[in-house]
């Protein structure tokens, strides 16, 4: 059998009976295929399997509920980067993250592998091929082994993520919803897939990509978009439309790599700079942070990056609330405090 994998805080979620019904359908499917049971043969037994699942993952179960102290308390304490005056993502940090950051997941007796971003925070997955998946808070990215073959690759997409495909002209790169089929060959783009609203949308930042509504759906219906086009569609009606970005939808795009420096400037005034450059409200959750100074050079960075990178070198952490960002943490002592 393949590897695969589930989020621990998934499983948490079952077990303490908070799972939406489609998480609670991903537990069970996962359950019944390391029991080698086929989860559609007969109706899953909740109850009957609670200990069992919490015996197979070694998890302990509090009765208190401290998801929300866990997250304010999610970023380690790293040592600062006072002098600091260029700073580069590099894959080290970005699997740090990733294992350390809600995206920590399990080897399976499964073929497929699935990820599921359960906190506030925009997660980043590496896929076999190389290329990368920003996790929008509540998405779902799942994908098999044999997905990622010699002539092809392909993942399925719950929930808002931004993709950059590693290029790679003979194996054409697929990501599925409940509604679209989007291919590509080697480019960075944003998918949006409420499936609840029956509401889908692909926006692109480079390269080129076709999208069209899923296999069973009839008629079928292409779009091509290039850089700064968009395709909506609603499945309810079977309208699909493609349209051009307008600027502030561009200022929005939160995925759009930019260059930024920093010079000993206090974090008021570099959530002012990314809120002008990405068109985003972030606010500072304490008065105290404003007391806090970054230096720092960003090249080619996304808006996710930044935060990470950032909120790192503060100790502090931030959280995605609907639209708006919020920065926590305890700040930092005003600058005639410490000469005394």
């Amino acid at each position: 059998m393949h590897n695969s994998q589930v989020d621990p805080e998934l499983l948490r979620k079952y077990l303490q009976g908070k799972c939406n019904p489609q998480e609670s359908f991903l537990v069970e499917q996962w359950y019944a295929a390391i029991n080698k049971e086929s989860a559609s043969d007969e109706p899953f037994d909740q109850q009957a399997h609670l200990k069992s699942i919490q015996e197979k993952i070694g998890l302990k179960i509090d009765s208190g509920d401290d998801s929300d102290e866990k997250i304010k308390k999610f970023w380690p304490k790293l040592t600062r980067y006072a002098t600091a005056a260029f700073i580069v993502l590099v894959c080290g940090v970005s699997f740090y993250l990733y294992r350390s950051g809600g995206l920590k997941t399990m080897p399976l007796n499964n073929a497929l592998t699935t990820i599921a971003n359960t906190h506030k925070q925009v997660k980043k997955h590496f896929l076999p091929d190389g290329s990368v998946v920003w996790l929008n808070p509540n998405a779902v990215l799942s994908y098999s082994p044999e997905a990622f073959s010699a002539t092809s690759r392909e993942v399925n997409i719950q929930g808002e993520a931004f993709l950059d495909v590693t290029k790679d002209a003979s194996r054409p790169f697929l990501v599925r919803t409940a509604g679209l089929l989007v291919r590509v060959l080697g480019t960075s783009f944003n998918v949006k897939a409420n499936d609840r609203q029956k509401h889908y949308e692909v926006s692109v930042v480079s390269g080129k990509v076709q999208v069209s509504t899923a296999a069973e759906m009839e008629p079928k219906k292409y779009v091509m978009l290039l850089p700064t086009q968009k395709a909506v569609f609603q499945l309810n009606t079977g309208v699909m439309t493609a349209t051009q970005l307008g600027y502030a939808e561009q200022k929005a795009e939160t995925w759009q790599p930019v260059s930024l420096t920093f010079e000993d400037e206090n974090l008021g005034e570099v959530i002012k700079r990314l809120q002008t450059k990405f068109g985003i409200s972030i606010r500072l959750a304490d008065k105290d942070l404003n007391n806090c100074f970054l230096k720092a050079t960003f090249e080619n960075n996304r808006l996710s990056e930044i935060l990470e990178t950032t909120t790192q070198m503060l100790n502090a952490s931030y959280e995605m609330e609907g639209d708006s960002i919020v920065i926590y943490g305890e700040g930092c002592q005003p600058e005639e405090d410490k000469s005394m």
